[in-house]
Formats: structure tokens, C-alpha cells, sequence
């Protein structure tokens, strides 16, 4: 059983269709337990009514909160998102909140030390409080895992170059694609991102294989893995909306990998949950990997 720590914000989405609780983290976390892995969260709420009903949520969801701090002073996350045709959110987020507090934690650091994995993004890094503490578990993971996932005005291109310089799986969308590929030099294409990064890493993860996962959205999405480029066609559905399928892809991509299967299995089991968690509203939906993923086990 493959064990993965997630790091990062807890937050509620607060939609058109209803309040969810969110946070990439969480939702990569979610997914990932529901795929049969031992997921962790290292984060931090308020001791309000939102921050207890997320901790119970979480337990539900079968995430290990050993590391889930509580904030006497901040309110727990939230983001408020409007969706645009195509199901495509925007978000306005509550600032300071609990998980821009988090903590240095010894508990945290041994589930980081154990795991097989450690996801972190931007978000939770917007405050030096929660960025400190993230660097310590950075340094002591295995398999470093950068979900870009930048969200405006939230965006800084330095601590961006700084997670792409330590990380070893880096998964963006398109959109992050050209805003990265701008601070780095390059128009954000494949392979002129492929090299940037390439070339951060040099002095600091140079040994280590870099993985670089571009979803494209209808287009599909890009693998850079085993040194080359694996294509995956996008699986077409109705879109409810696209909360958390992002979040799912990566969890399916990275419990894949870390169980031994190849580029193109992962990617093609991939594709297939995040469609259906696009078909779904909010950003974890009930469902049954086995019945969703032809073939999964």
C-alpha cells in the first residue's frame, strides 16, 4: 500500500451549486485513499464550526489527521469560486486563514519521513509561517511531488522556482504552462519547459528522475517520463464542473506509479477518473475506482 503525505491548504469551495469542502491537498488526499493508498494531511484549522465539521469530513474520507493542527486565532479556509460556461472555476480566498499557520510539527515530519511520497503546491506557501515549515518536510521526502496549481493573485515566482528546483513529479495545466514557462524564459512549451526545469534542478535534484505531468484539458495530457513523452488522448464527457478533477488525475497518476505500473497505464487510468470526476459535481464524488477505471485493481 503505497503512502503518500499531502501538504497544503484545507478550505471550503464555496459554489454556486453548494459549500464543498476543498483544498487541492485534501482533494489529492481524498482520491488517493479512495484508490487504496495510506493518505496523510499536514495542515491546519480554525476552531470554528467549519474547522470541526472538515475534520470530520476528513475522517470520513478515510485521511489520516495526525498532522491536522488547530488555529485558536484564524478562521478556517475558504474560496469562494464562480464558474464560467464551461465549468471553469475562479476563486477569491480568505486571507490570513488557519492553513497559512502551519506549523512545524515532529509527528509530521515522521509520517513525511515513512511515506513514499510528499504532495505540496502554492497556495499554502502564500505566508512564511506555512512555507517554513513545508521546507523542512521537503527536505526529508522521498519522491517529491510539485502540483503547481497557481491561483490568482496569489502568484510568486520565486518560491515557484524554488518548489520546481526540489521537486522530482511536477504536475501543471495548460494555462500554468505559459505563466511558468514566462518566469522561467521559455514560451511554455513541452519541451522548452522540459529543458528550464531541467536546468534548475541541476544542482539539487540532478540524480533524481524528473517526471513533468501538463494536462491540456480537452487536448489531453503530457507525461515526460523514462525519458520521453507520453501522449494521452482526453476521455470526452459532459462536464458538471471541473473541481477536483485535476486533483484526481494526479492521484490516480501518482498511486499508479508508485505501485510499479508503466507511463501509458497510469496516464490512460489517469484521464479516465479525472473525466468522471468532471462529470460530477464537487471535487470528490462517491465512486468505486473499479467501476469507474476499466481495468483498475
Amino acid at each position: 500500500m503505497p503512502s503518500v503525505v499531502c501538504f497544503g491548504e484545507v478550505l471550503w469551495d464555496v459554489l454556486p451549486g453548494g459549500t464543498f469542502l476543498g483544498g487541492a491537498p485534501l482533494n489529492v488526499a481524498a482520491h488517493l485513499a479512495k484508490l487504496g493508498c495510506a493518505a496523510h494531511l499536514v495542515s491546519r484549522v480554525g476552531n470554528d464550526a467549519r474547522g470541526r465539521a472538515a475534520r470530520a469530513q476528513i475522517i470520513e474520507l478515510g485521511i489520516g489527521i495526525e498532522a491536522l493542527q488547530q488555529d485558536e486565532l484564524l478562521a478556517t479556509g475558504e474560496a469562494r469560486a464562480v464558474l464560467d460556461a464551461t465549468g471553469s472555476a475562479s476563486y477569491a480566498f480568505e486571507t490570513p486563514a488557519a492553513f497559512d499557520t502551519i506549523a512545524p510539527d515532529a509527528g509530521a515530519l515522521t509520517l513525511v519521513r515513512a511515506a513514499d511520497a510528499l504532495v505540496f503546491g502554492t497556495l499554502a506557501q502564500r505566508d512564511a509561517r506555512s512555507r517554513a515549515t513545508l521546507q523542512q518536510l521537503v527536505a526529508a521526502a522521498h519522491l517529491r511531488v510539485f502540483d503547481v496549481n497557481l491561483r490568482v493573485p496569489h502568484l510568486d515566482e520565486q518560491l515557484t522556482r524554488a518548489s520546481l528546483r526540489e521537486a522530482d513529479l511536477i504536475k501543471l495545466n495548460d494555462e500554468e504552462c505559459a505563466i511558468v514557462g514566462s518566469w522561467l524564459g521559455t514560451r511554455g512549451e513541452p519541451d522548452s519547459l522540459l529543458r528550464a526545469i531541467g536546468e534548475l534542478r541541476r544542482t539539487t535534484r540532478g540524480t533524481v528522475e524528473l517526471q513533468l505531468c501538463i494536462t491540456r484539458g480537452e487536448q489531453g495530457a503530457l507525461l515526460w517520463a523514462n525519458g520521453m513523452w507520453h501522449e494521452q488522448p482526453a476521455v470526452p464527457v459532459q462536464v458538471a464542473d471541473t473541481v477536483g478533477s485535476g486533483d484526481s488525475f494526479l492521484a490516480m497518476l501518482l498511486a499508479q506509479r508508485l505501485r510499479g505500473a508503466t507511463a501509458p497505464v497510469a496516464m490512460a487510468a489517469a484521464a479516465t477518473l479525472a473525466s468522471f470526476v468532471a462529470s460530477q459535481p464537487g471535487a470528490v464524488p462517491q465512486y468505486d475506482p473499479r467501476q469507474v477505471v476499466p481495468g483498475y485493481n
